[in-house]
């Protein structure tokens, strides 16, 4: 469990058997449309410790900053996106203002919104309200949605988003038979909003008809803000449920693959397409690696599971990697991810270590409780929690994993035994039941076979 300690990672763009895996990382300025107006790149970025309505800064870094006054154009994607999975963070001064617009229409609004304790769709996190200049005065702003809680960081903290995206569908003929949906609105760690749906857009929003896929906008004009970390997950290929049949977690749809490799750092895409290949119903991990060193990261689907069983069977290879060349062999099936854009997401754990196989992590915000013997035993809340497997059954060369999971509770066998059970799984006090899917892989090479799934 030592690499499961270190620092949370970024992501990299990854190619793999010609495909270019939808990982994207918006990192400069070249990365939106011109013009991009007073923006600019700083490092350092704070709130100032005498004027808390203003920035410091030193020049350079990856931070975006909206120029000195903040009050300048909005930053829109040059890549057009549908279904996303975002993750961004983002710095406010004393009073000030900003959005996130997906597809430049939908916005999640940004606002220093710290202690209040009557908060509305304005205030940050909110879905902001649509609007109808031909009604009468009090009627133009109209479906704006109200945050769950206040989940909003106090002034100078840097904030953390990530938000699950749906756009709107269309038939052969063009008409709408869909609205967007915002499906999860995590804010600082916390769940704000599920499943809400948008009937258009929301005010300042691009106007015209809504489409399948549009840029990303951050609001540049209405107050000082910076954004950093910006990482976007195209979820276009979620894979329809199929009940009550095996099939491979990792089959691809028709338009292509179902998943994703998350890798931990700026990995160059040479280097993370040998971190992970998957073919044959085989995915390896580290079998192509040649460097002394390696980074970790998760073949992770796009689709989000509830109830299911999930097998597949696993061993070890011989190779070991810095920085546990001397260390035993990690790994790990991580499920009910909240995020898929790290490759270290919150979500819980079914163990994959020598000597520990079958052992429950709870893992950054995500917990549960175990039920063993008939009773309820609640973990320590913690950003990593653990339970130790009820008994040893884990043996050399292949072993076989089998993960029953019934929306917030979850059966952990391996071998054929019941080695683990958890109840109550939530996420920063909600309880959750579905998340993303992910294999992990860590400093070691790895083989998993016979990958499969049966929704329930």
């Amino acid at each position: 469990m030592k690499a499961k300690l270190q620092a949370c990672c970024l992501i990299a763009m990854i190619t793999w058997g010609g495909t270019i895996f939808s990982q994207t990382k918006l990192k400069s300025l070249e990365d939106f449309k011109t013009p991009t107006g007073d923006w600019f790149m700083a490092k350092d970025v704070k709130v100032d410790s005498v004027n808390h309505k203003l920035f410091t800064y030193a020049e350079g870094g990856d931070s975006f900053v909206n120029g000195a006054t903040g009050k300048t154009v909005h930053l829109e994607s040059k890549e057009a996106f549908g279904d996303i999975e975002l993750h961004l963070e983002f710095l406010l001064p004393e009073g000030s203002n900003s959005g996130i617009y997906f597809q430049s229409r939908y916005e999640i609004q940004i606002f220093d919104s710290y202690g209040k304790e009557n908060i509305d769709f304005s205030d940050c996190g909110g879905i902001y309200q649509r609007w109808d200049e031909s009604k009468p005065k009090k009627q133009k702003g109209y479906e704006g949605i109200t945050p769950r809680v206040n989940a909003t960081k106090s002034l100078g903290e840097w904030q953390t988003c990530d938000i699950i995206f749906r756009a709107p569908k269309f038939d052969a003929n063009g008409k709408k038979v869909k609205n967007a949906m915002f499906e999860k609105v995590v804010l600082n760690g916390v769940i704000i909003h599920e499943n809400k749906e948008v009937t258009g857009a929301t005010r300042e929003g691009l106007a015209g008809v809504e489409v399948a896929k549009a840029p990303l906008r951050l609001q540049g004009d209405h107050g000082r803000v910076a954004f950093r970390n910006i990482r976007i997950r195209d979820l276009e290929n979620t894979r329809a449920t199929k009940l009550n049949i095996w099939v491979d977690v990792f089959e691809n749809t028709e338009k292509g693959p179902n998943y994703d490799f998350v890798v931990q750092g700026d990995a160059t895409e040479d280097e993370a397409k040998n971190m992970f290949e998957y073919s044959n119903g085989e995915l390896k991990a580290m079998d192509k690696w040649t460097a002394s060193t390696a980074p970790y990261g998760v073949a992770i689907t796009k689709k989000r599971y509830s109830s299911y069983d999930l097998k597949f069977e696993f061993k070890w290879g011989e190779r070991r990697f810095e920085p546990r060349l001397n260390e035993i062999r990690d790994a790990g099936l991580l499920y009910h991810c909240q995020a898929g854009t790290y490759a270290w997401p919150p979500s819980l754990e079914y163990q994959i270590q020598e000597g520990d196989c079958g052992d429950l992590w709870s893992i950054l915000g995500v917990s549960c409780d175990v039920l063993r013997d008939g009773e309820i035993l609640v973990l320590k809340k913690a950003d990593y929690s653990r339970s130790k497997k009820f008994v040893d059954k884990e043996k050399s060369g292949w072993n076989k994993v089998l993960l029953k999971v019934r929306g917030d509770s979850a059966q952990y066998y391996l071998n054929g035994v019941l080695v683990n059970e958890i109840i109550n799984s939530n996420y920063a006090g909600v309880s959750i039941n579905s998340g993303f899917i992910a294999l992990q892989a860590e400093y070691s090479e790895l083989i998993y076979r016979n990958i499969k799934i049966m929704e329930k």
